[in-house]
């Protein structure tokens, strides 16, 4: 007789975490991934504000918001994933704690890593490494390894898998991961090169546009643009990441909400004092300098917030704001797209260099600007006109209030396609579970 089995995906930020519960069979055969709920706590780290969790069951059948009472600068980061694990099982649809047999976590940076980590009660040596790389993804990872361990303390008899985001990028080409250095002269954990970032994202991205398209994803080549507080671009070439534009860390390619993006390697020693001295944030090694990159740069530098659609309000409405205000937004979109469109017009004309025109299957715009700004889509696609894009503004708007996961909003007369995708990365992870151990 058959039993129900649970896969839970949970997906760590600094300041959310983001969860979804799948249900699989026990029939002996590969069953679709059916999700039957998702969660999130948000608030973590903000100052003033109440830690908020929301569980939505899948099916309709209702959902449970609820405040907690610690503040979000002060709660305990390893006690939170217990709490949407409790929500799970504590509800009326009879899950029981043994029933969630394994758990995927996205992980950020997994170095050299060519395949997932797997994590139990009985081997936990793998997470020593994790937050050894956490100085190089210093939003991510530490706050992972803090969930990975609570996981296994609250479900002692589950199966962690470690699903890294970089390894969608592991087919970079060496010219591409290589940088023009010398041999470090201390003691590295891993090697100094490019390993690029949001590979989860990717690979859910490519999924897409391969169902769509009714191609295989080895038959797949896109420019991807995941714009969201952390943005990144991707050129995918027959299914495989060829180039990406952050690096070693998430800090390099674009500007972000809160990261500076690309900049002059020198510039730091003239912007932040002392900037090789310990930043002092709880459990995890950052200078001064990468804090300041990481945390106080961007769009947060250049307009005093990082949310995107308040940045575009003020620019396309000056009069109705401080004009100073309305300045620096004006700025702030101005340097974003700059970054942005350089990228993009790179990666496209690297695969028109050997697929041509005809074999691109698309520019692709994700995450949680690209999803939502109809503005900016439209505005970058008008400035690479040049090279055939057009975009129909109805199908434009339609984009962002549609629940559809992958839609076209280029003109018939467009000669590239142009997708609007939304992404799925703890569906991705559920999936790799389900590969892994053949379920």
């Amino acid at each position: 007789m058959s039993s129900t089995t649970y896969i839970l995906a949970i997906n760590c930020g600094s300041s959310s975490i983001k969860t979804k519960l799948y249900k699989i069979d026990d029939s002996g055969k590969r069953q679709p991934l059916t999700a039957v709920a998702e969660g999130s706590i948000k608030g973590i780290a903000a100052k003033g504000q109440k830690i908020k969790i929301k569980l939505e069951w899948l099916d309709g059948s209702g959902h449970d918001v609820s405040e907690q009472g610690e503040l979000g600068d002060q709660v305990d980061y390893q006690t939170l994933p217990p709490l949407l694990l409790k929500k799970f099982t504590s509800s009326s649809k009879g899950i029981k704690d043994e029933q969630i047999k394994y758990i995927s976590h996205r992980i950020v940076h997994g170095g050299p890593h060519k395949e997932p980590i797997i994590i139990t009660r009985e081997h936990e040596e793998g997470l020593t490494e994790m937050d050894t790389l956490s100085e190089f993804a210093p939003l991510h990872n530490h706050s992972a390894v803090l969930a990975i361990r609570s996981c296994l303390k609250a479900l002692p008899e589950h199966t962690s898998l470690l699903a890294f985001d970089t390894l969608f990028h592991q087919t970079l080409p060496e010219e591409v991961y290589t940088y023009a250095i010398p041999k470090a002269d201390q003691e590295v954990p891993i090697p100094l090169r490019k390993y690029g970032f949001h590979g989860l994202s990717y690979r859910s991205i490519l999924q897409s546009i391969a169902t769509k398209s009714g191609k295989q994803t080895k038959d797949v080549s896109i420019v991807v643009a995941h714009l969201g507080s952390g943005g990144s671009c991707c050129m995918i070439r027959n299914g495989e990441s060829q180039d990406t534009t952050m690096g070693l860390t998430p800090l390099e390619g674009l500007v972000g909400g809160t990261r500076s993006g690309t900049i002059d390697p020198t510039l730091v020693f003239h912007l932040v004092e002392r900037c090789g001295e310990d930043a002092g944030l709880d459990g995890i090694k950052v200078t001064r300098a990468e804090a300041t990159l990481n945390k106080k740069s961007g769009l947060t530098a250049l307009a005093g917030t990082n949310d995107f659609n308040s940045i575009t309000t003020k620019m396309l409405n000056p009069s109705s704001y401080d004009a100073e205000d309305a300045k620096a937004s004006t700025l702030a979109y101005k340097v974003y797209t700059d970054r942005l469109l350089c990228y993009l017009t790179f990666y496209l004309g690297k695969l028109f260099e050997t697929e041509g025109i005809d074999g691109i299957d698309g520019l692709v715009f994700s995450g949680g600007i690209g999803e939502k700004s109809v503005f900016l889509r439209q505005d970058v696609s008008k400035r690479l006109g040049w090279m055939g894009f057009q975009v129909d503004d109805k199908l434009n708007e339609q984009a962002s209030a549609g629940k559809e996961v992958a839609v076209k909003i280029n003109a018939e007369a467009s000669k590239i396609p142009i997708w609007v995708v939304q992404t799925d990365e703890e569906e991705v992870c559920a999936k790799m579970v389900q590969e892994y151990f053949d379920l």
